[in-house]
């Protein structure tokens, strides 16, 4: 958006500078103008007319040009979204993958009544537990509820 507005800012811009002639500034007519006034007018509205021509090409030139690199950066960007993506739900299966395999051990420290165990396993477990899914949170409070059991049992 921001683009299209530069652009046409600057468009109108290069219009007026255009509309000057080709860099000559001057006053007034000079005497010798005033003899060859007729067709220097008409000479004059049709270079400034092929100048006005040429600016117009160029103006959508450049418009073209922008709006091909907007095009570009619209597609790296949406590319660059799906590879982060994809990297991840990667991230989101290794995480699972280390959750599952934790709750497992602990199950088997548990089963072995190495409470001292169990209750490391559970420290890492909880460190995962905010980016686990509600399945594998539920697996870890009931081993963390079975572990404060456990405890509760042990110091009775």
């Amino acid at each position: 958006m921001h683009t299209r507005v530069m652009l046409s800012l600057s468009a109108a811009a290069l219009l007026s500078l255009a509309g000057c002639g080709d860099g000559e500034q001057s006053l007034g007519p000079s005497p010798s103008d005033t003899e060859d006034q007729a067709p220097s007018q008409a000479e004059g509205e049709a270079g400034g007319s092929a100048a006005l021509d040429s600016v117009k090409e160029k103006t959508q030139a450049a418009m073209d040009s922008a709006s091909e690199a907007g095009s570009q950066a619209m597609d790296a960007i949406s590319e660059a979204a799906g590879i982060a993506q994809d990297q991840g739900a990667t991230l989101t299966d290794s995480a699972k993958a280390e959750a599952q395999t934790l709750i497992e051990r602990a199950q088997t420290y548990l089963e072995e009544n190495n409470l001292d165990s169990a209750e490391g396993v559970m420290e890492q477990l909880n460190a995962l537990k905010d980016s686990a899914s509600d399945t594998l949170r539920t697996e870890i409070d009931q081993l963390e509820e079975q572990v404060d059991t456990l405890r509760e049992q042990e110091d009775n």
